[in-house]
């Protein structure tokens, strides 16, 4: 995981807590220099409730923990690997 930056993870899926126990599961379109996200195909988990929201933006300072799936994170670095050997 050392050698991905954020901006590699555009694209993946990504797990947002945020504040008031919140959980937004969404694709990350894009970032900012200032880490709010624009997440597409959004579902809001609260409790034991879940709705989709569609594109939403997600401001930094709302943003208690961003995850990956530990697959999903295995899958970019090799993609990172190989294309750094493409480029080489």
């Amino acid at each position: 995981m050392q050698n991905l930056k954020f901006p590699d993870y555009i694209g993946s899926r990504i797990y947002v807590t945020v504040t008031h126990a919140r959980m937004l599961v969404g694709t990350l379109v894009a970032t900012d220099s200032e880490l709010n996200l624009l997440l597409d195909d959004v579902e809001e988990i609260t409790g034991d409730s879940c709705r989709k929201l569609g594109l939403i933006s997600v401001p930094q300072a709302t943003i208690q923990s961003i995850k990956v799936e530990t697959a999903q994170l295995e899958n970019l670095e090799k993609s990172k690997q190989l294309w750094s050997h493409e480029i080489v």
